[in-house]
């Protein structure tokens, strides 16, 4: 029961977060070309950015739905760290640009972070009563084996 109440809660925080993605995306791009900013601020981005792509990841993306969650959450990072660290006209410009807010930001990277907390919740009661029911069954294959 408890499990089908995680999917609309996971959607609810997801959504708004993967609308405003394309517009996160041009965001990006702008920072990583804008000379304002400092270089090595500029190559976290990058480095986040990175990450999305890559197939190496903390955890992996073949793990449904928290697979994609840590990409994300990691693009969000960077790209709110890079906004923090840059010029202020600079970060409220690019922002302004793309129809976002630093608010915004902050809001859809702590609803990734909630997401992931979400799944990782519902994956324990699941693999819980599946180690129960795995419990179960050897007690009463015990049970058997000694009756014999």
């Amino acid at each position: 029961m408890a499990e089908t109440r995680t999917l609309p809660l996971l959607r609810m925080e997801i959504v708004p977060v993967l609308r405003r993605l394309p517009a996160y995306t041009r965001l990006s791009w702008a920072l990583v070309r804008d000379r304002r900013i400092r270089r090595r601020d500029r190559a976290v981005l990058i480095g986040g950015l990175g990450y999305l792509l890559s197939p190496v990841d903390l955890i992996p993306g073949f793990i449904p739905v928290i697979g994609q969650l840590d990409d994300l959450a990691v693009a969000l990072w960077t790209l709110r760290r890079t906004l923090q660290v840059a010029p202020p006209e600079s970060a409220a410009e690019h922002l302004s640009a793309r129809g976002l807010t630093m608010q915004q930001v902050d809001e859809d990277l702590a609803r990734v972070t909630r997401s992931g907390g979400l799944v990782a919740r519902a994956a324990m009661r699941v693999g819980g009563r599946a180690l129960q029911g795995a419990g179960r069954m050897l007690f009463r294959a015990g049970q058997q084996l000694m009756r014999r």
